[in-house]
């Protein structure tokens, strides 16, 4: 039972890290896609920009050459660290009232005070599907390996 459900879980592993890869891909696209508009606001904003590509693309490819316990916790780490501050960089408290401190336009009269663009709804959205991917074989990794450790 045991050789049957190890099978299973390295082929199931095996098509999450390559899906994961692929998010990370995508990941670096959508960065890339809005490189032209943070050059504009902030060379630095620019340049961090840039640094997150390589970085997606870095974990993108440790996810599909292996995906140890490490690349999966980069993986989660940097997900929710994007959420967390691309979340309180847009809150309406924040004083940048939208995307990396642009001001936001009349147009953007939502009624919560504020709108995403479709990039970064998208941006979100894939970083929290990374995150939950991440998490959830991360759990069950060590869950594995748990099991494998004689008492």
């Amino acid at each position: 039972m045991s050789a049957v459900f190890s099978s299973i879980a390295r082929r199931t592993s095996h098509w999450l890290r390559r899906a994961a890869a692929a998010l990370a891909v995508a990941a670096a696209g959508l960065h890339a896609a809005s490189l032209g508009e943070h050059a504009t606001s902030s060379p630095l904003v620019a340049v961090v920009t840039v640094a997150m590509i390589f970085g997606c693309l870095y974990c993108a490819r440790h996810l599909w050459m292996r995906g140890s316990h490490r690349d999966w916790g980069l993986v989660a780490l940097m997900n929710v660290g994007m959420i967390a501050l691309h979340v309180t960089v847009m809150s309406p408290g924040s004083g940048g009232g939208g995307h990396h401190g642009h001001v936001m336009h009349a147009a953007a009269s939502a009624p919560m005070g504020h709108s995403m663009s479709t990039p970064m709804v998208a941006a979100l959205a894939t970083a929290a599907l990374e995150a939950v991917v991440a998490v959830t074989v991360l759990f069950y990794q060590t869950r594995l390996d748990a099991r494998d450790v004689p008492a």
